[in-house]
Order: structure tokens, then C-alpha cells, then sequence
């Protein structure tokens, strides 16, 4: 490409993984003076980043095969509104693998607004952008798109994850609690009680994933996705088996926030 365009005003928002790629499109847009780069790490996280107008996106950039919430579920949330804040005709690119021909079926009936195949390049990446932030998007009836079946991927982990709706987290980033104080209080809480950087690996092997209530929570539960604090910091790691005392806190929090939020749980893969 001879001359890059210029993204100064343009605010974009990147979904992998995997550091390397997230890395790799980062460095892409910067070569083009992005005026904002987002990333996060998987589509849960990357639903909960968009809080406000001033969080709003130009260009979502997601890669497909991620856990626990892929990018074709990540999709299928925004064309139906999960998050309110996301407009639903949302600029959405995806990252997709050589072979990905149903997985790109199926993004294609979410309407997906252009996809890039793996290994990405600055040249395909930029004059896809192109494209995409010159097009209209129009999109059908949340129901349609609600109703189309998602397809079994495989995990990082070798787990046959099923589709799932993303789900809510105990601690939303940038969430409007009832009282900031007494919630930044219960989360100091409990973070010197509970939270660990070390703790469970990141890729302890999991099966079964279901989504369940926080005051559902059993002791022994294991969580299938990290549960972080509104600046980011990891409170537990996936993988964690929760005890008594974290349920109770958990139990607070959510008293603060929303007592119908969700975590995903799973089992371990025993080797």
C-alpha cells in the first residue's frame, strides 16, 4: 500500500486471546495514527468495554476462536442488542482461520461487515477497514438474528465449547453502582481477602460450561472465566474453585450492582 490512511478520528476496538495478535493489529492501526485503540481479550469483555458514548467504537476488530464468549457469539450479541450502548449496525470485522468456511457462513448471516483470513496482513487489514467504513450497514429484526444457530467451536483448550449468550460478569467495568463508595469498599474487601495474579491457570482444561445466578453459587464450583474489578484488576481467575467466604462477597457485590448477574462455571478435565 503506497500511502496508509489517516484514522486520527477513528476509534476502534480489537478482540483476541492471543497477546500476539492483539499485538499485531494494534501495531497495524497505530501505523495508521488510530485515534483510539481498545482491546480486550475475549467477546465478553469486549461487550462490557462500551459503557458510554464516550467508549463507542468506529470499528469493532474481533478474532473468532476465543473463550469463553467467541466472536461469532460476540456478533450475534451486538446484532441483538445485548448491550445497548453497542448500536446494532456496528462496524464488525472478523478474524478468521483458513478452512473457517462455516464459521464464515455463519458470520455472513449475522451480517458481518467484512472478514479477514489469517495470517493478517496490513495491506488486507487496511483495505478491508476501507470498505467497511464506507459501507451502510443495515440490519434485520434482533429476533432473526437471535434465532440463527451458532456452530460448535473448538476452544484454545481442546474443549467443544457450545454457543452461549455472553453473560453478565459480578463486576461490570465502568458499571453504575447504587453507591460508589460502599461498592469500592466491598471490592478492596475483597481483593485482600480473596483476589490472586496467581492462583488458577489460565489454562487449566474445562468442560460443561453453564452460565448460574451468583446466588446460585456452591461452594467447590469452578469458574470458567475471570471475574475483574471495574479498573481491570483480576478479583479471581478462571479455573478457581470457590469457597464459602468468596460466595458471600460475591453475594454483596452483587447486592450493589444487580442481583440477577451471572459467571460461568464448569468442570475440570481431570487428566
Amino acid at each position: 500500500m503506497d500511502k496508509l490512511p489517516d484514522y486520527s478520528d477513528k476509534r476502534f476496538l480489537i478482540v483476541d486471546d492471543e497477546p500476539f495478535m492483539l499485538s499485531l493489529v494494534d501495531r497495524m492501526l497505530k501505523q495508521c495514527k488510530a485515534g483510539l485503540i481498545v482491546k480486550a481479550v475475549d467477546g465478553g469483555s469486549a461487550m462490557r468495554s462500551v459503557k458510554d458514548n464516550f467508549t463507542q467504537v468506529d470499528c469493532i476488530i474481533s478474532d473468532c476462536n476465543m473463550k469463553p464468549i467467541n466472536g461469532l457469539q460476540l456478533l450475534q450479541g451486538i446484532r441483538t442488542g445485548v448491550n445497548p450502548r453497542i448500536p446494532r449496525d456496528q462496524a464488525f470485522i472478523m478474524l478468521t482461520g483458513h478452512g473457517d468456511t462455516e464459521v464464515v457462513k455463519t458470520a455472513l448471516s449475522l451480517d458481518v461487515s467484512g472478514y479477514v483470513v489469517k495470517p493478517v496482513d496490513l495491506d488486507k487489514l487496511i483495505s478491508t477497514i476501507e470498505k467497511v467504513l464506507k459501507r451502510t450497514h443495515d440490519v434485520k429484526e434482533a429476533d432473526i438474528y437471535r434465532a440463527i444457530k451458532l456452530p460448535q467451536m473448538q476452544s484454545a483448550f481442546g474443549d467443544s465449547v457450545e454457543s452461549k449468550k455472553p453473560a453478565w460478569v459480578v463486576i461490570p467495568k465502568g458499571g453504575l453502582f447504587k453507591n460508589a463508595d460502599v461498592i469500592k469498599s466491598k471490592i478492596e474487601q475483597f481483593k485482600s481477602e480473596h483476589a490472586t495474579q496467581d492462583g488458577a491457570s489460565g489454562a487449566v482444561k474445562l468442560r460443561n460450561y453453564q452460565e448460574c445466578l451468583i446466588d446460585k453459587l456452591k461452594e467447590g464450583h469452578i469458574l470458567a472465566q475471570d471475574i475483574e474489578a471495574e479498573e481491570g484488576v483480576i478479583m479471581l481467575r478462571r479455573g478457581t474453585s470457590l469457597s464459602k467466604g468468596m460466595i458471600a462477597r460475591l453475594h454483596e457485590i452483587t447486592a450493589e450492582t444487580n442481583a440477577k448477574e451471572t459467571v460461568w462455571i464448569a468442570e475440570v478435565v481431570k487428566d
